[in-house]
């Protein structure tokens, strides 16, 4: 059974969120079947009661701490504990009306959030005072979630032991090891590329700088939402960077409140050999979620239905079958050549797929050889069973971005070869495991 007196403020808050008219009895009895017997977190449980009796959840306003950490955005009636980062003051307009406004960065022992406060603090905070936040909602902003404080948020100042010691300092970390959800990290790269570009967000246009940075350990793509001058070749320090994904690749993103420094020439090695892509397993692979530009050593374990000699739609590029689009129904195919393959390094496996020009150069001829085969044997399975018997139980490294969904990991090759095993060095290290 739910504790009553921990349960008490929020039995109180539906019974005020329904107008009074359901009894404390019963408020009790079905919250603690949502809670004790279903399972369900307390602020679901709060917001289905009251769905339950036609009320609003909106009108809920007691809601039980949550950690920075936990915000993902498109949230309501959130109540935390944090201590205030930055505090900065604004001036808008609102209805050709100046209205102050605030803005600035909250933490707790999980993690920092920016917040904005759209009305005037009724006490008297600042930068390093604990408070306890209740009624604030949440939203997404450049893709990450930022806090606000509206007319019906209530906010408190505790005292400092409140709140676990919190340092603002950013987590240092290798790119190879950036993951999705990290925030406030500190990075240190040298920009491979960078691109401006416009993007339309909801307050309009914006300009958006992205690109690839990368260290010894391996590349990631990153988004800044503020131009901090960066060029090709520069060594950048970015610190209060957070972590999203496209894909299940991870990318790096930061905006006006990170900070960037540019570091000495020397910090890190040159572009070139930078650029050499980073040989990942496919375990850190699965953990990471995808990565740009990195290099798999595996055995090809399968060449699936859909390799070999193939045939697109003109229309839309979609693999025909039976000379029928799924989409634009029967078509007259164009012909092309691919692998789709399943790599294995005994830490997992993944699909590859492979283009055409590298899919020629593993058949050594080209695709209107193809053709002329397929039509000799009268069989477009022929160059599948040739590709099958050119890779299948062979040690390949295959290089390109690596993206994941539902089905799994799928490398896009950007090159395939077959790698040359040094057999006596194959054997030291297997005897030094089994030695160990």
């Amino acid at each position: 059974m739910s504790d009553k007196e921990e349960l008490a403020p929020h039995i109180e808050d539906i019974k005020r969120a329904l107008n009074e008219e359901i009894s404390k009895e019963q408020i009790e009895k079905e919250l603690n079947t949502y809670i004790d017997v279903y399972g369900v977190p307390l602020g679901s449980a709060k917001r289905s009661i009251v769905k339950k009796y036609e009320g609003d959840p909106q009108e809920l306003y007691v809601s039980s701490d949550k950690k920075v950490e936990d915000i993902q955005g498109d949230e309501q009636g959130l109540t935390l504990k944090a201590r205030i980062v930055s505090l900065n003051e604004k001036e808008i307009e609102v209805d050709n009306e100046p209205k102050q406004i605030y803005y600035g960065i909250l933490g707790d022992d999980t993690g920092t959030i920016p917040f904005t406060a759209w009305e005037p603090f009724h006490v008297d905070v600042d930068k390093g005072d604990v408070i306890k936040v209740e009624n604030a909602y949440a939203n997404m902003w450049n893709d990450k979630p930022q806090l606000n404080l509206g007319s019906r948020t209530s906010i408190k100042k505790l005292d400092q032991d409140e709140l676990p010691s919190y340092s603002s300092e950013p987590q240092v970390c290798d790119i190879k090891n950036v993951r999705e959800g990290m925030r406030n990290i500190q990075v240190t790269g040298r920009i491979m590329d960078v691109e401006q570009k416009t993007v339309n967000t909801k307050n309009g246009e914006k300009d958006l700088y992205s690109g690839v940075i990368a260290d010894e350990s391996g590349k990631v793509q990153f988004s800044a939402w503020h131009d901090f001058g960066l060029s090709e070749d520069d060594v950048v320090s970015v610190k209060g960077g957070y972590v999203r994904s496209w894909r299940g690749i991870p990318q790096l993103s930061f905006d006006d409140n990170a900070e960037v420094n540019f570091l000495d020439d020397s910090e890190l090695p040159p572009a070139d050999e930078l650029s050499d892509s980073s040989i990942l397993t496919i375990s850190e692979l699965a953990k990471r979620g995808g990565a740009v530009d990195a290099v798999v050593d595996a055995v090809m374990i399968d060449v699936k239905s859909g390799s070999g000699l193939i045939f697109r739609c003109p229309e839309c590029g979609r693999v025909i079958q039976k000379g029928a689009c799924r989409v634009h129904g029967r078509v007259d195919g164009d012909p092309d050549l691919r692998v789709k393959g399943v790599l294995d390094d005994g830490t997992g496996a993944l699909t590859v797929i492979v283009n055409r020009e590298l899919t020629e150069k593993i058949l050594d001829y080209d695709l209107e050889e193809a053709m002329d085969t397929a039509r000799d044997k009268m069989n477009q399975d022929v160059i599948k069973d040739e590709l099958e018997e050119k890779l299948i139980a062979q040690p390949i490294r295959a290089r390109g971005d690596i993206t994941s969904d539902e089905y799994g990991l799928m490398l896009i090759a950007k090159e395939i070869d077959y790698k040359k095993i040094d057999v006596e060095e194959e054997a030291r290290e297997l005897l030094d495991e089994v030695r160990v």
